[in-house]
């Protein structure tokens, strides 16, 4: 009977730290973060030793496996969610690289009257229009050129401006009639029975350089009229 009770007592005896493998030299636990099995390997622990009188209740058990279950689910979220974001940045920056030269269309009220050329942009128009007008001034604000385009239908209205100026108009260049070359601001506005009600625009610019910082909202097109615009600014690429 006694050598029963000796067996019973060792099968039932709580395991030792050693036997579950939790003693290890203090450099290498300074350096390793608490994982899956060496969690469970506490938790049987934890059961060998608990006070007979108190045992612990099933509820706690599953608690603790919920609370590290859910706190490893959140580390391994948010490691996706970082991988994610990196590869989004160097998927915008690679995009943004190839835009350095060419010219994209986004909105904005500046436009660049070259020397040997005409000034170049459009009206963002969402829905068709009686009369549709372009005014184009100089930075001072002063009108230089209003261009009636008629009634037009939804859609992206391409204009340009050679750079003439309307006659009467009090302007330095009013006697050469011919505007500088240089940036100047556009504004159309579209006649409802003669009330004019404005609407947006868009230019052309030419793509100069891309700086990237921290973050997939950081990636900007550098330009030399607008400053800088994101990826998400660009109606198109030209």
């Amino acid at each position: 009977m006694n050598g029963i009770n000796k067996s019973l007592d060792s099968t039932l005896a709580p395991a030792s730290f050693e036997e579950l493998g939790l003693t290890r030299p203090k450099e290498e636990l300074k350096n390793k973060n608490l994982g899956q099995d060496e969690f469970l390997s506490l938790m049987i622990a934890q059961m060998g030793n608990q006070d007979p009188m108190k045992p612990m209740e099933n509820g706690e058990f599953i608690s603790q496996m919920a609370q590290f279950s859910a706190a490893k689910g959140m580390k391994e979220i948010k490691d996706s969610f970082t991988s994610l974001a990196e590869a989004l940045q160097s998927s915008q920056a690679l995009q943004a690289s190839s835009m350095v030269g060419r010219t994209v269309v986004i909105a904005g009220n500046e436009a660049n009257l070259p020397e040997d050329g005409a000034l170049e942009a459009s009206v963002d128009l969402k829905s068709g229009a009686p009369e549709l007008v372009v005014s184009i001034t100089d930075e001072a604000g002063q009108l230089l050129k209003k261009i009636n385009l008629g009634r037009q239908q939804p859609g992206h209205i391409d204009f340009k401006w050679d750079g003439v100026i309307d006659r009467g108009v009090d302007s330095p260049d009013a006697a050469t009639q011919q505007a500088r070359p240089g940036k100047y601001k556009i504004r159309a506005e579209v006649m409802y029975e003669g009330k004019p009600e404005p609407v947006d625009t868009l230019v052309r610019e030419k793509v100069e350089s891309v700086s990237l910082g921290k973050g997939i909202k950081s990636v900007t097109l550098n330009l030399p009229n607008s400053g800088s615009a994101t990826l998400a600014q660009v109606k198109e690429v030209m």
